[in-house]
């Protein structure tokens, strides 16, 4: 079964997909959390992206490992607390103030059910493998919203998706030609729906609108990244037609060059500023999230 009925309608009845990036936080709400995931859907998203982590007793949570630093001004490990530590352990809000505990999957996956018309995207799934997906096989009655989002080099993780009794969605992050041609040969093991995309070259092929075209009509969807990352430097997943080109200088110059390329679904920090934009641009947008 390929679960993709939620998936074919939005992108039918949609001429652009918004996907939030850990939900949309500020204030008093915290990312990774079913508030900021409830947040980013009352601003325009139709798919939210969040992070898989789990306890040194096995319970998964949603929280993005290597943050504990920034959410709980902590340097120890997620991975290092047991469940029950981690419930009295509270992520910080934009004043570092402490507001609630991170989710259980268990809690998380709950609360989502209230929107079966909206898209869950696991990232960082090559993490996890085998693992996550064992634990996912429990919701059975959201497979037509849940989608594995992996790196390609991450064979074991690939594997265990091709081995698994369950064909969960799969969107590939594709950072490469060479990403794209190794991918494509899982194709007739892996239910994937579509790629994420990422790029720095213009040129580069497997991002050209003929070959985003050329996806489509075989039956995938192309996502891009406009979020930007911070390292020791900026870092733009797009060409550098992302969130803060769009917000602090002409959304003409990010997210509409995007959707110029052809891409399928722009993930975003900022859910709101790119609906207002899509919309004023004429851009077909509806909304079935209650």
């Amino acid at each position: 079964m390929k679960y993709t009925n939620v998936l074919e309608k939005l992108l039918r009845e949609n001429d652009v997909l918004i996907a939030c990036h850990q939900g949309s936080a500020g204030g008093n709400i915290a990312y990774n959390t079913y508030r900021s995931m409830l947040n980013a859907i009352n601003q325009g998203a139709h798919i939210v992206e969040f992070d898989i982590s789990k306890t040194s007793d096995g319970v998964f949570h949603i929280f993005h490992e290597n943050e504990e630093p920034i959410r709980f001004n902590r340097d120890e490990q997620f991975r290092t607390f047991t469940a029950e530590e981690i419930k009295k352990q509270t992520l910080f809000n934009m004043n570092m103030q402490a507001v609630e505990a991170p989710p259980t999957l268990k809690d998380f996956m709950a609360n989502m059910k209230k929107h079966p018309n909206i898209l869950l995207h696991f990232d960082h799934a090559q993490k996890w493998g085998k693992e996550l997906l064992e634990a996912l096989d429990q919701y059975e009655d959201q497979r037509q919203t849940i989608i594995i989002k992996t790196d390609v080099a991450a064979t074991e993780c690939l594997e265990a998706l091709a081995a698994h009794h369950v064909k969960y969605m799969t969107l590939p992050k594709v950072w490469s030609q060479d990403n794209f041609d190794k991918i494509m040969e899982y194709k007739d093991k892996i239910n994937i729906v579509g790629f994420e995309m990422i790029f720095n070259d213009l040129n580069a092929d497997y991002i050209s609108k003929e070959k985003l075209e050329q996806l489509r009509q075989m039956g995938y969807h192309t996502m891009i990244n406009s979020i930007v990352l911070w390292a020791d430097r900026q870092i733009s997943l797009c060409g550098g037609f992302d969130d803060d080109v769009s917000l602090l200088e002409n959304p003409d110059l990010g997210w509409g060059k995007l959707v110029e390329m052809g891409f399928d679904v722009i993930q975003t920090d900022w859910p709101l500023p790119l609906k207002v934009y899509l919309e004023e641009k004429g851009a077909k947008l509806i909304y079935n999230s209650r």
